[in-house]
């Protein structure tokens, strides 16, 4: 590698690092939405369960069957968040691996200077 393959480590390192910067604000944004649908979904349960008839058994499934639709929102919400974690882990990863690039061009420059040979 030459002096510019590591000038374009740095930049690319500076775009991963401005990139999780983003990857976290957008995390956050997701595991808010995600807490407003749990609790929708588990105010709405709730309101069906203690208003329902029957046996305990029998509000339950009532419940169940008149929150459908919010408990899908919460999952969906949810997988999200762990997909944005995935992902943040993913460009972790990807940093990492431009930091160890990036010293082992500091060390073959290092070498090169002290006898001529990369």
């Amino acid at each position: 590698m030459n002096e510019t393959d590591g000038e374009t480590l740095l930049t690319q390192l500076g775009t991963l690092g401005r990139d999780l910067g983003k990857e976290i604000s957008s995390l956050g944004r997701m595991e808010e939405i995600a807490v407003d649908a749990e609790g929708d979904f588990r105010t709405a349960y709730s309101k069906v369960f203690r208003n329902a008839q029957g046996s305990v058994e029998d509000r339950k499934q009532a419940a169940i069957a008149e929150t459908d639709s919010l408990w899908r929102v919460w999952g969906k919400a949810a997988a999200a968040v762990r997909l944005q974690r995935e992902s943040l882990k993913a460009l972790h990863a990807r940093i990492e691996i431009g930091r160890t690039m990036v010293s082992r061009e500091k060390a073959l420059v290092s070498l090169a200077g002290r006898d001529g040979t990369p």
